[in-house]
């Protein structure tokens, strides 16, 4: 196992992420949250644009990437994701001149797709290919220059869509590096067939992460319909703010434990590549369990510091929906939704993805329009929880993944202990400073304990060989 990958990896996208979540808080606090709200529509949007038209690429090219066949398989990749970027484009044009009063949207709904699209295909083509430095250097770029261009484009023009051209800028300038690597490999003019493969692959995943998308979005729409924007925008930013803390350890398991697996697992070397799932599954048990324990405790803190009054006051009571939903998000997406790489079954991440959206919107219509903020957080925790648990269940008829049981029990039991001690220290210690600072060391030495007898800390040790028994 590369463990330096790990941990240049974690590194550097705790290093990103600090920065995103940095520049939300400064958009939204220079925006306020009504346009804020009305970024983070046309964000979602631009979300649900990408999930059906690109995202699926992305993944599709990854499941079928082997590297003796790389420059072809790249060529077909890059063909592809242009192709698509020139289909949206040109629908967008249409778009505009049949409703010329959207047209402002509908650029800024563009630029956002095309920096996304961009930015992450060039960072899988360097991911697949190991060059675990220049992600590194791509990941820390678009933290610094989403938040620089942002606030260059809010000085021209004070409106969400300025901010969104300039959160798109970011996007392309991050993908600098990335590009830079792709001038060394060879020009091959790709043929409909060869992307054949990328297609049969992947063409599930057009339904899935579109379906998804829209899953992942529907409560934000409701609450703009419903509530107005000016819940919308510390509804969307919490939200962000929140699930970019989760995926940042999420996203730096898999860019660095699951595509060891993967090789592992094409290599014919089933026990090794268990053995990796095995870490992969404790890891990613504890960051979901302890991050949702984080966020309960000091998450309307964090919100009221970071973002002010005018944020918290809108979305009281719903921060402890969103911890616990984007625990499950992350153990679904990175745990148990990676058994599509291991197997034919991007057909059941369509089916997955059809139960999350399907759930969520129907928990949402019924709960938004009469409790508003918190009626959409419950629909997402719902949902999330729902799509987790048949993950798990069903994606063992493809493919069995490891599941550490003790750990299933003790991991999530111990982080709701201590919630509940943290929050009893609330009540009976007055001086806010001293029971932040007890919370604190709560979680810190539960967190370290749970790791230590989980053996986690394995993962970032120089020449540690997975052991198939666990610890």
């Amino acid at each position: 196992m590369n463990n330096p990958s790990l941990v240049l990896y974690f590194g550097s996208r705790a290093a990103s992420a600090a920065g995103n979540l940095i520049s939300v808080a400064v958009f939204a606090r220079l925006v306020g949250p009504a346009e804020y709200g009305a970024y983070i529509l046309v964000f979602a949007w631009a979300i649900v644009v990408y999930g059906f038209a690109t995202q699926w690429m992305k993944f599709s090219y990854f499941g079928i990437y082997r590297a003796a066949h790389e420059d072809t398989i790249i060529a077909s990749y890059v063909s592809l994701v242009t192709l698509a970027i020139a289909a949206v484009s040109a629908v967008a044009v249409i778009v505009v001149m049949l409703v010329p009063t959207y047209a402002e949207s509908v650029l800024a709904l563009v630029a956002l797709f095309v920096g996304m699209t961009i930015y992450e295909a060039a960072l899988e083509i360097s991911r697949t290919r190991l060059q675990v430095t220049t992600v590194a250097l791509s990941m820390i770029c678009r933290a610094v220059f989403v938040l620089a261009l942002g606030c260059v484009a809010l000085a021209i023009r004070h409106s969400a869509f300025s901010l969104a051209l300039g959160v798109a800028a970011g996007h392309l300038v991050a993908a600098i590096p990335t590009l830079a690597k792709l001038s060394g490999l060879p020009r091959i003019s790709p043929s409909l067939r060869s992307f054949e493969p990328i297609i049969r692959y992947g063409w599930p995943l057009i339904f899935s992460f579109g379906i998804l998308a829209i899953g992942q979005t529907i409560d934000r729409f409701l609450i703009a319909k419903y509530v107005g924007n000016a819940v919308l925008g510390p509804y969307g930013v919490v939200a962000d703010m929140m699930r970019q803390s989760f995926l940042v350890v999420g996203e730096s398991i898999a860019l660095a434990l699951i595509t060891v697996a993967k090789q592992h697992a094409d290599e014919g070397r089933r026990d090794d590549s268990d053995a990796v799932m095995r870490s992969t599954f404790r890891a990613c048990l504890l960051a979901g369990c302890f991050g949702a324990a984080f966020f309960i405790v000091f998450g309307h803190g964090l919100t009221v510091l970071f973002l002010g009054a005018d944020f918290a006051a809108p979305i009281e009571g719903i921060i402890p929906f969103f911890a616990v939903a984007f625990g499950f998000m992350m153990l679904r997406s990175f745990y148990f939704g990676q058994v599509i790489y291991f197997t034919d079954g991007t057909l059941f991440d369509f089916f997955i993805a059809a139960v999350f959206v399907v759930s969520s919107s129907v928990i949402a219509f019924f709960l938004v329009p009469t409790s508003g903020a918190v009626g959409g957080a419950a629909a997402l925790l719902i949902a999330h929880a729902l799509s987790c648990i048949i993950s798990a269940l069903l994606g063992r008829r493809l493919h069995v993944f490891p599941i550490d049981v003790a750990a299933l029990l003790i991991i999530p039991a111990v982080a709701a202990v201590c919630v509940f001690l943290c929050l009893l220290v609330t009540r009976l210690v007055s001086a806010t400073p001293a029971a932040i600072a007890i919370q604190i060391c709560l979680l810190g030495v539960a967190l370290m304990l749970t790791a230590w007898r989980f053996d986690l800390f394995q993962l970032v040790r120089a020449g540690y060989k997975p052991r198939p028994g666990g610890p």
